[in-house]
Formats: structure tokens, C-alpha cells, sequence
């Protein structure tokens, strides 16, 4: 392939951060040479660092189709498409034009299953991944793990997970992966004794896993700071980049009340985290909030009537308390938790690339559509006769859509002290799509920007719209969940004050606090920080 002047004057002002430059240079060398993959992903970069992602999309569709018969490149695109969130719809269609003209290639199929899965495609993904079993796929464990992975995480299917995790094993003994997996499904059981054990079996067979440390780390309550395993944890985190590890000392050192030494591998694994996901812009934020407030106005709202099915949306600020409530509303005849669902994030990813933009021309068969298929998954999950909660805290962002599509739809905001909120985000990993919780001040100023929206779903809903207190539903539940279930439709059941014997699964970061009796330990936890957030926030800290 040439390289032409334009293409190194186009890299020498992507150093220079001449981002528009180097899109005209490698335009113009793309309409000569078409096939110069280089220029293209040159010119994907410089989109992208424009903020130009439909333009870039294209460019990637482009290149999945000039790569349509090397599978390595086409994992190549995809992985960057599914990294930067792009729909993937071009991505599984590369994969099945490939399988069309090589349909003995196991390593095509069980790439066209991950990639079916992650666009939410999971039963097909399982068929698919069965299809590269009967190709001869190299490594069949690894295809059972996942299929059992999508069983445990998305299909609410933990006996059909156990399944394929008992013949990843029955393949390979020493698969850690598999019993990595056992470990995190036990956990989510809540079978603290089966998940320590499968975690340390993990262990032992990849001592270097930091993760799987972290994880057996999490099923203990360190009382002692000559733990055995706490000894080992701290030794292993001083000279380690797993954010995984730096977390779970934290938790460990807080358990102990060493509170300084906490507080430094918190940071240090908020660190390790915020190197790895793009920059929180503070000013781009608000005015993405301020965009979705102006398109969800009343007269908007207006425009959808009509009736639904019946969905109880738990949300708010991830760690403000959710997975308590749903687990107590769990507890109740009239309820089943429905965990943290994907089908209105993945919506929002498929249908909304630049939501909130397009809400404004939405179409009445559209929203048939989405309220017929949201009806169908929870058909197929979970038994009629009982409302669904789907607790997803940052559905919180799409509640004008939501009660679009299902009228009928309530939702309840769980509220805590923001101090409280900052430091239990602070203390776990949210992932990338949470790039705000990295740091005290971008916390701050993210939770006041949720109170503000909150405030305008509570004007636009109103009685559809209920707000719930942590610190007054640990301390006061009875009053303070009865008042719920009443605007709920349903009346009080002690049975919820028993949520902590609940046997259904639980993913959140909060697995082992509900399967605890209720308590008000976490009240005002924030204050054994009080000096590191004096450092980052100044002492203007009132709630």
C-alpha cells in the first residue's frame, strides 16, 4: 500500500491534535484510494476525537465491508465498535456474510455468538455457540462458560448456567475460569460458604488471578489484621495495577476501621479505573440533562396515552439504596425482582444513538412494537400474577421514554445522603459507562445534576412518581415501605421485613449487605472520610 504525502502530513497533525486538518488530508486520500484501510482508521480516529460518531460509524461500516474476507480484521472492527458503544448491526452482518462464504469456521461462529450476545441477541448467541461446538471450536470450555455466563447474567437461568459450567469443568478439570464463574453464581445465591469455596478452587489453580483474590476477599468480614488472607491481599496489592484488588483491600482496611489506608486504595483503584475510561466533562453533562428536560416537556408527554402492562422501575443513584428496596419488595406476594433489566439501555443504544435526540419524532408503531417486546421478555423470565421491578438505577435518564412506551409504568427514586452516595461509589467499581465516579467533585456534581432531573420526572409524573429515603427506610420500614406499597396498589406484608431470607439471585455490588437483617450501619458512613472529602470538596459539605 502507498503511502502518499497527505497520509503522513494527515499522522503528523493527529500528534499535533489537528483533528480537522487530518480528516480533509485523509479524506482526500481516501478518494483515491478507497481500499487504504490505514487512512480509514486514520480518519475513524479523527472523527471520533471530534465527537463526529455517526460520520465515523460509517466510516467503520465501510471498513467491514472491505474486510469482509479477513476475519481478524473484522474482529478488529468489531471490537472497537463494541468498545465505543456503536449498534453492532454491521458487525453481525460482516460475521454472517463470512459464515456464508466459510461455514466451517468454528472460530467464526463462536465470534458472530459474542458478538450476538453483547447486541442482546441471547438466545440465538446460545444456538450459535452450540453451532461452533459442532464445528470442532478449539477450547469447548470456554464456549460452555459463556453460554452459562449469558444463562447467569441475562436469562435469569441459574439452573442452565450450573449445566454448562458442570461440562466446561467435565472438559477441563482445571478450567479456573469455570470455577471463577461458580464462585461469582454462588455469591450472587447468596451461598457465601459455596462461593469462598469455588473462589479459592480458583485460586489454586491460577494463583496469579488478583480478581479471584479480590472476589474471596469479598465473602469474608476481616475482624483481624493477621488474617492469612488479608496478610497476602495487602502484600499483593502494593506492586499490583488491578483495580479489583485495590478496592477489596479498602473494603478490608474499612472493616478493620484503618480508614486512612482505605481511603489510599480506593484512590489508587479509582485511579487504575479512570485511566481506562474517557474524561468526565462536567459541562457536557449538564448540558446533555438540560437537553433531555427540554424534549420531555409536558406537551411532549401529552402526545402518549393508551394503556400497558404494569412495570415498578426502581432508580436512582447507583449505591443509594435500590437493591435493598427491590429485594424488601421482593419479599411481598405481589412482587418479583426483576434485578437490573437491559431492555431499555440497549434500546436506547440500538434506537437513540444521540438520545435524548429523537424523542421529539417518535413514532406510535414504534412504541407498539417496543411495549410488545418488553411484555415478551418478562413473559419469558418471570411467572404472571405478580409485578415485575426492574431496578436498573440509571434508568433514571430515560424515564420520559419509559413511560412512553408503558403508560402504565411507576417509579420509584430511591434518595441518600449524596456524602453517603459519593463515598459508597467512590469505594466500588462501576464500570466505564460510570466514568463520573472516579473522583469526589465529578461524584458531587453528577448527583446534583440527577437530584435536578428527578425533579422534573416528579413534576411531569406526579403520583406516578415516588420518592423513598434510605436513611428513614432502614430506620423507620415499616411506615416508610407501607406508604410505598399503598401508591403501589398493594397492602403491607411483614414478610418484606424478612427480604434478608430470600433465595432469588442478586447482582449488585450490594449481594452481601441484603442477605443481612435490616440495619442503619451505613448511615453516615461518609463521616469516617470526612478529612479526604474536606481535601477534595473544601468544607462546604452540607447535605
Amino acid at each position: 500500500m502507498t503511502t502518499t504525502p497527505e497520509l503522513q502530513q494527515a499522522v503528523t497533525a493527529m500528534r499535533r491534535l489537528q483533528f480537522e486538518a487530518a480528516q480533509e488530508l485523509l479524506t482526500k486520500v481516501l478518494s483515491g484510494q478507497p481500499n487504504n484501510t490505514q487512512a480509514r482508521w486514520l480518519l475513524v480516529q479523527s472523527l471520533e476525537a471530534r465527537h463526529q460518531s455517526d460520520e465515523a460509524q460509517e466510516q467503520l461500516n465501510k471498513l467491514l465491508v472491505h474486510c469482509k474476507k479477513d476475519l481478524a480484521a473484522i474482529d478488529h472492527v468489531a471490537g472497537h465498535m463494541r468498545e465505543r458503544g456503536y449498534p453492532l448491526a454491521h458487525v453481525l452482518r460482516a460475521y454472517k456474510k463470512y459464515l456464508d462464504s466459510q461455514p466451517a469456521s468454528a472460530v467464526a461462529a463462536f465470534n458472530y455468538a459474542y458478538n450476538l450476545s453483547r447486541d442482546g441477541q441471547f438466545e440465538k448467541a446460545i444456538e450459535t455457540y452450540l453451532h461452533a461446538l459442532t464445528l470442532g471450536i478449539d477450547r469447548p470450555e470456554e464456549v460452555h462458560l459463556n453460554i452459562a455466563n449469558i444463562c447467569m447474567d441475562f436469562l435469569h437461568d441459574h439452573a442452565r448456567a450450573k449445566q454448562h459450567l458442570g461440562e466446561s469443568l467435565a472438559l477441563n478439570p482445571a478450567y479456573s475460569s469455570a470455577y471463577y464463574n461458580l464462585g461469582n453464581l454462588a455469591e450472587q445465591e447468596g451461598g457465601r460458604d459455596e462461593a469462598e469455596s469455588n473462589f479459592k478452587r480458583c485460586l489454586e489453580l491460577d494463583r496469579g488471578n488478583e480478581s479471584a483474590l479480590a472476589r474471596l476477599a469479598d465473602t469474608r468480614q476481616f475482624t483481624d489484621a493477621d488474617d492469612p488472607l488479608f496478610v497476602q491481599m495487602v502484600a499483593r496489592a502494593r506492586n499490583s495495577n488491578n483495580a479489583d484488588l485495590h478496592f477489596a483491600v479498602g473494603k478490608a482496611y474499612e472493616q478493620l476501621r484503618h480508614f486512612d489506608e482505605a481511603w489510599e486504595h480506593f484512590t489508587k483503584g479509582n485511579t487504575l479505573d479512570r485511566q481506562l475510561m474517557p474524561a468526565y466533562d462536567p459541562a457536557r453533562t449538564e448540558a446533555w440533562f438540560e437537553r433531555i428536560k427540554a424534549l420531555c416537556d409536558p406537551d411532549w408527554l401529552s402526545r402518549f396515552t393508551g394503556d400497558s402492562h404494569e412495570v415498578v422501575f426502581v432508580c436512582g443513584m447507583f449505591r443509594s439504596g435500590s437493591t435493598l428496596l427491590e429485594q424488601m419488595l421482593a419479599a411481598h406476594p405481589g412482587f418479583q425482582a426483576g434485578g437490573e433489566q437491559e431492555f431499555f439501555p440497549r434500546l436506547i443504544a440500538a434506537e437513540f444513538p444521540h438520545y435524548p435526540d429523537g424523542l421529539d419524532s417518535l413514532a406510535a408503531g414504534d412504541l407498539h412494537t417496543w411495549r410488545q417486546h418488553h411484555h415478551d421478555q418478562l413473559a419469558g423470565r418471570f411467572p404472571e400474577g405478580v409485578i415485575v421491578t426492574d431496578k436498573r438505577p440509571d434508568n433514571f435518564l430515560y424515564l420520559g421514554l419509559i413511560k412512553a412506551i408503558l403508560p402504565a409504568a411507576k417509579f420509584v427514586v430511591t434518595d441518600r445522603d449524596w456524602r453517603d452516595v459519593a463515598t459508597s461509589v467512590y469505594s466500588v467499581r462501576l464500570g466505564p459507562t460510570q466514568h463520573y465516579a472516579t473522583r469526589l467533585p465529578d461524584i458531587r456534581h453528577y448527583a446534583s445534576l440527577h437530584d435536578d432531573l428527578i425533579e422534573h420526572w416528579q413534576q411531569l409524573f406526579g403520583e406516578d412518581l415516588v420518592r423513598i429515603r434510605y436513611d428513614e427506610l432502614v430506620r423507620r420500614p415499616e411506615p416508610t415501605l407501607g406508604a410505598l406499597l399503598e401508591r403501589l396498589g398493594e397492602t403491607w406484608d411483614a414478610s418484606c421485613l424478612e427480604f434478608h431470607g430470600l433465595q432469588n439471585s442478586v447482582k449488585t455490588a450490594s449481594v452481601w449487605q441484603v442477605r443481612q437483617p435490616l440495619h442503619d450501619k451505613s448511615v453516615g458512613r461518609w463521616k469516617n472520610y470526612q478529612r479526604q472529602f474536606e481535601a477534595d470538596l473544601g468544607a462546604n459539605l452540607e447535605a
